[in-house]
């Protein structure tokens, strides 16, 4: 059994209903959707401060990878 220091995204704590991550049925639109939400959290007031599909290619990578990585660290079945 791991525990919350090893995956953090732990159902075990007496809630029954599942979160995004466990029933997302197209990983690719969850990463998309959380690219756009931790690009949106800090662009405001800065010179990036535009959709993340307006924002230059190095951008993008970046967070579709921070939105990658996120996902894959927070899976319940990561090993």
């Amino acid at each position: 059994m791991q525990s919350r220091v090893d995956n953090p995204h732990d159902h075990s704590t007496g809630s029954s209903s599942r979160c995004r991550i466990c029933t997302a049925n197209d990983r690719e639109a969850l990463i998309e959707e959380l690219a756009q939400a931790l690009w949106d959290s800090r662009r405001g007031g800065t010179l990036d401060d535009v959709p993340l599909d307006q924002a230059g290619p190095h951008w993008q990578r970046i967070f579709h990878e921070f939105a990658t990585s996120a996902i894959e660290l927070l899976h319940p079945d990561r090993g």
